[in-house]
């Protein structure tokens, strides 16, 4: 009787911490965070964000395009993010949980065009910089996608 209770309770113990390993396992690839952090497994902060139509960012684009704030043919009209930026963006929130923005600067090394991703905040929080590649990204002029039905006519 003392070895089935020994036995019943050792495969108890042993499901529980499997069931943790799991539980842990799954927590840190559905939300890229470390398991010991206090955001792992909490849903994003979606304030200030806004799922809008493609008609409806259409006309957004229009009325900032029409607004006086905005002239000549250089105007800004988008900004290309890549993928490298993007997680270096994530990986700068990470590091520093005051950081508010971010701002990307271009810069040269030799001859090849970069880009240095910088958190903002008050002031900048500029002890973590990432520098990433210029590739797929910049500024709108010159990185469009003219097909967006965002900026259709």
């Amino acid at each position: 009787m003392k070895n089935k209770f020994t036995m019943l309770l050792a495969a108890f113990v042993a499901g529980a911490v499997i069931g943790v390993l799991i539980f842990w396992l799954l927590c840190c690839n559905c939300s890229k965070h470390s398991c010991c952090q206090k955001q792992c497994c909490m849903a994003p902060d979606t304030s200030g964000i806004h799922v809008i139509t493609a008609k409806t960012a259409n006309n957004l684009f229009k009325a900032y395009l029409a607004s006086s704030s905005v002239i000549g043919a250089d105007t800004l009209k988008a900004f290309t993010v890549n993928l490298q930026q993007f997680n270096a963006m994530k990986l700068i929130a990470k590091h520093d949980s005051s950081v508010h923005g971010f701002r990307i600067y271009m810069g040269m090394d030799s001859l090849t065009s970069v880009m240095m991703v910088v958190g903002t905040g008050s002031p900048d929080k500029t002890d973590y910089i990432i520098q990433t590649t210029d590739a797929a990204s910049g500024p709108c002029p010159h990185v469009c996608d003219e097909t967006s039905p965002v900026v259709e006519k």
